[in-house]
């Protein structure tokens, strides 16, 4: 007599059926030997080798869990569960490369947005002796996971991840405090003036102290270094390099007309640095005519010095550089010259460490230009330059009938002992490439 093909079909299906109530009865034992009913019948069958990849792993046959998951993740390679199940496998296999190859898989199918994918392959790579990697992955998983409101507590983080992300957040905290410190190492043994403003701001950075400006009006946003004077505008009586800087500045016109004169495609509108944020400001338009604005031309960018102003003005250039001009490797310094049509006044704009200020000089031949620091206003007449705390933010008006140009970069805060800015160079350029790591597995 044949078999009924009714019960052949349903034999499957209740075998899987007997398996799930014997999971969800938290009948393990039998759930497994149910579910090995499920493989023999459908040997590619995924919730069944998913289940038994699990109840191996708890026996601690990592090897068998590894084939069994292989299996599954043969049956559908963009499940992205499969997958991190399968990195798991691997790390307790101690297989890193292999577990680091399908977490970074399966973190690619999530378009980088499963924190707890993420999470799984930041601890890999720790497990793998690679903190540098490691590191930034797991302060990315948090940042994105807490943005979403999760890992803020026990509340809000799934119990089978608790340990893992009280982890990595002590990893994070750890982490980033020896990668700093590190930097500051070689500056603290060979330093003879002591570096406690610098571990001040550190200190700040990290948010081991709270402490802040004294002053409402100045905004640091990267490091704030507490002990320095704080006025929206410095002291220029003891700056013996500004004189010379503005006599050559004022035989260096021509070399400016030539400047101002390159292709409008080269030059960019708006802000010098790109670690400051923006205030609402500036003019608005009338009758639906655009207000004119304010056009920079670079001469340096982020450290690097703009290759058609190299030719144009080497004594503009040369001038700038005997200043002490904040040279950070990479990242500054910045320089610019900004043209002020009349009538506009630009946004104010903070800088993103009180430990710099920007030099302002309004160039020779140009319109009167106000300065707006801290909310106050400075009258800068052509040929004059003065200095400013750029945490304060700043502004630029020019109220008369005629263009008016100013040549603006920054240096370091006169306050700061030569070894204190060297310090503070590399650490700002580790805080900064840090975060251009963090930026780039967003």
């Amino acid at each position: 007599m044949s078999p009924d093909p009714g019960s052949t079909l349903a034999s499957p299906n209740l075998d899987l059926e007997t398996a799930r109530q014997l999971q969800r009865a938290g009948r393990s034992a039998e759930a497994e030997q149910a579910f090995h009913h499920v493989l023999a019948s459908q040997p590619e069958h995924v919730e069944a080798l998913r289940f038994l990849a699990g109840a191996a792993l708890r026996r601690g046959a990592a090897g068998d869990a590894v084939d069994l998951l292989n299996r599954a993740a043969n049956v559908d390679r963009t499940d992205i569960g499969t997958l991190m199940e399968l990195g798991m496998a691997y790390r307790v296999a101690e297989r890193m490369d292999a577990s680091r190859y399908v977490l970074e898989r399966a973190l690619e199918l999530s378009e980088g947005r499963n924190t707890t994918v993420r999470l799984l392959l930041a601890n890999v790579l720790e497990l793998d002796q690679r903190p540098e990697l490691a590191l930034p992955h797991y302060f990315r998983a948090i940042l994105d996971a807490q943005h979403a409101a999760s890992w803020l507590s026990d509340e809000t983080t799934e119990p089978g991840l608790r340990p893992l992300v009280r982890h990595a957040m002590h990893q994070v905290a750890e982490g980033r405090r020896a990668l700093f410190e590190g930097v500051l190492q070689p500056w603290r043994q060979n330093a003879d003036t002591p570096l406690t403003r610098i571990d001040r701001a550190l200190a700040c950075y990290l948010r081991d102290c709270s402490e802040t400006p004294a002053d409402p009006r100045q905004r640091a946003g990267l490091l704030y270094v507490p002990g320095l004077g704080a006025s929206p505008r410095v002291d220029c009586r003891d700056l013996a390099w500004l004189p010379d800087l503005l006599a050559r500045v004022d035989t260096a016109t021509t070399e400016v007309e030539s400047c101002v004169a390159l292709p409008s495609p080269s030059d960019r509108v708006g802000d010098m640095t790109p670690d400051r944020s923006s205030d609402a400001g500036g003019p608005i338009a009338h009758d639906g005519i655009a207000p004119p604005r304010e056009r920079q031309i670079d001469i340096y960018r982020c450290g690097t010095l703009r290759e058609s102003i190299r030719r144009l003005a080497p004594q503009l250039i040369a001038a700038i550089a005997d200043t002490p001009l904040l040279r950070i490797p990479r990242h500054a310094p910045d320089a610019a010259i900004v043209v002020l049509p009349a009538g506009v006044r630009t946004p104010t704009r903070h800088g993103c460490s009180n430990s710099r200020c920007s030099v302002v000089v309004n160039l020779p031949d140009s319109s009167g230009v106000d300065v707006i620091a801290g909310g106050e206003t400075h009258r800068l007449p052509a040929g004059a330059g003065m200095v400013f705390d750029a945490s304060y933010g700043i502004g630029y008006g020019n109220d008369g009938e005629s263009e008016a140009r100013v040549l603006v970069f920054d240096i370091w805060h006169p306050g700061l002992a030569p070894v204190e800015q060297q310090a503070l160079g590399a650490l700002i350029a580790a805080i900064v490439d840090f975060d251009i790591r963090l930026q780039e597995l967003a």
